[in-house]
């Protein structure tokens, strides 16, 4: 599966959560992508915290095939979504990736928080 995002804001909280500032490389690059369907809403019912949980809807979704893309709630921001796109899918070889552009985090998000 490729984990992506809705925004490319929800996309940097998303690395942020995930690694640390001294983690992320210098040459970090953002894309978009173009699908011909648009994507269906997780039907997740469980506790987003549950990552167990969470990974196993996943592996599901990905194993059936059932659909390229889909919507799922971030656990970071609840009410915004990320986007999993599923290589295995037949329409997947349609995607049309646009090209990668160079990112930089903004220094201010990179602060260490004083405990």
């Amino acid at each position: 599966m490729l984990y992506c995002s809705g925004a490319l804001s929800l996309a940097c909280l998303e690395v942020l959560v995930h690694l640390g500032p001294d983690e992320l490389p210098p040459d970090y690059v953002y894309s978009s992508v173009e699908l011909n369907a648009p994507a269906t809403r997780a039907r997740f019912r469980g506790d987003l915290a549950d990552e167990e949980a969470t990974r196993r809807f996943g592996h599901s979704w990905a194993s059936s095939v059932e659909s390229l893309a889909l919507l799922v709630p971030s656990a970071i921001i609840p009410i915004e979504f990320n986007v999993i796109l599923n290589p295995v899918h037949p329409s997947y070889a349609e995607v049309i990736w646009n090209a990668a552009k160079s990112f930089r985090f903004d220094q201010r998000l990179l602060r260490a928080t004083v405990p």
